[in-house]
C-alpha cells in the first residue's frame, strides 16, 4: 500500500509538469494566431480560421497524448519512488492501513437507530453503548410516542397504537470491522379501541401484545474521526415468549346470539397476527452516531 501511495502522489507531480510544459510550448503559438497585431496585418476567410483553429486543436491533442502516454510509463518506475524525499512511508502506511478500530481502546457510543424491525420500523431507536475493544456492550430504546415517525399513515392503518421497545446487545468484533451480534429484546404492541361490530352483536376491547426475543446475528461497523457506522446485517430470532392480554369494556354477542365464539374468534385471529408481526426477525438496523 506505501508503494500505491507513493505511485499516486508521483503520479500527481509528472502531471503537473506536463501540463506547465504544455502551456509554455504552445502560449506563444495561440497568442501570434489570435493577437489583435496577427488580424490587423493580414485577414483570413472564416473558413481558413476554422481549419487553423482545428489544425492547432489536433497538434494539441496528439502532444498531450504522447507526454501522458511517456509519463504513465515513466511513472511504472519503482527504482526512482523508493527515494521520493517528500513522502513519509511510515504516515502513509498508517492512513492506509490503521492498525486500531478507533483512536482508543475505550469510548462511549450515541446514536440513532432505523432499519427493518416491527417496532423500530415506526419508532427509530436511540441507541447507547460503550466500546472496550473489541467487544461493544449497548442498549437500543424505542418509543412511538417519543421518537415516532409516520404517526399519520400509523394512525391510519393502526388506529390509536404505541410500539416500545428495548434491545440489550453485546457486538464482537472477530475481524477489522464485522462483528458477530447477541442480543435480548423487549417488544410491545399497544391497540386500543378495538372493535368488532356485526348484525349479531358488538364488541369493543383493548389488546396489549409482549414478546421477548433472543436473537444472534451479524453486522458491519467502522470507526471515523468523532463518528461511527453500524449496520446489523442479519439478526435470527431463536426464543420467543409472547403474552397478549385483552381488556373488555363491552359486548352485546352472548345477548343478541347466545354466544360469542364469533368474537372469542376475531380475538383469535387478530392475537395471531400481531404475534407474528412482533415476532418478526430483525435486519439491516443502520446507526449512525458520535463516540467520546
Amino acid at each position: 500500500m506505501p508503494y500505491l501511495a507513493r505511485s499516486l502522489i508521483s503520479q500527481k507531480i509528472i502531471w503537473g509538469g506536463t501540463t506547465s510544459e504544455l502551456n509554455i510550448f504552445l502560449k506563444p503559438h495561440l497568442s501570434s494566431l489570435f493577437s489583435f497585431r496577427a488580424f490587423s496585418q493580414r485577414v483570413y476567410p472564416l473558413l481558413f480560421l476554422v481549419f487553423k483553429y482545428f489544425q492547432l486543436y489536433h497538434l494539441n491533442f496528439f502532444l498531450l497524448t504522447f507526454l501522458l502516454l511517456s509519463t504513465a510509463v515513466h511513472a511504472q518506475d519503482s527504482s526512482e519512488l523508493d527515494e521520493d524525499p517528500y513522502l513519509d512511508p511510515a504516515a502513509a502506511n498508517l492512513v492506509l492501513q490503521p492498525t486500531t478500530r478507533a483512536k482508543a481502546k475505550q469510548a462511549y457510543m450515541f446514536g440513532i437507530s432505523y432499519g427493518l424491525n416491527p417496532i423500530i420500523l415506526l419508532a427509530p431507536a436511540v441507541s447507547i453503548g460503550m466500546y472496550w475493544d473489541p467487544l461493544v456492550l449497548g442498549l437500543e430504546i424505542s418509543d412511538s410516542e417519543s421518537l415516532g415517525i409516520w404517526e399519520k399513515e400509523r394512525r391510519e392503518n393502526l388506529g390509536e397504537a404505541r410500539l416500545s421497545g428495548e434491545t440489550q446487545f453485546i457486538k464482537w468484533f472477530y475481524g477489522d470491522n464485522f462483528y458477530l451480534l447477541a442480543a435480548r429484546e423487549s417488544r410491545s404492541i399497544k391497540l386500543w379501541s378495538r372493535t368488532y361490530n356485526r348484525t349479531s352483536g358488538k364488541a369493543l376491547y383493548d389488546m396489549f401484545v409482549e414478546t421477548t426475543v433472543a436473537s444472534l446475528g451479524a453486522g458491519y461497523l467502522r470507526f471515523g474521526d468523532i463518528g461511527f457506522f453500524s449496520i446489523d446485517i442479519v439478526r435470527y430470532n431463536l426464543v420467543k415468549n409472547h403474552t397478549v392480554k385483552i381488556v373488555e369494556y363491552y359486548e352485546t354477542w352472548s345477548e343478541l346470539s347466545g354466544n360469542r365464539d364469533a368474537l372469542d374468534q376475531n380475538i383469535k385471529d387478530r392475537s395471531n397476527k400481531w404475534i407474528k408481526t412482533i415476532n418478526a426477525p430483525t435486519g439491516f438496523v443502520l446507526t449512525f452516531g458520535v463516540f467520546f
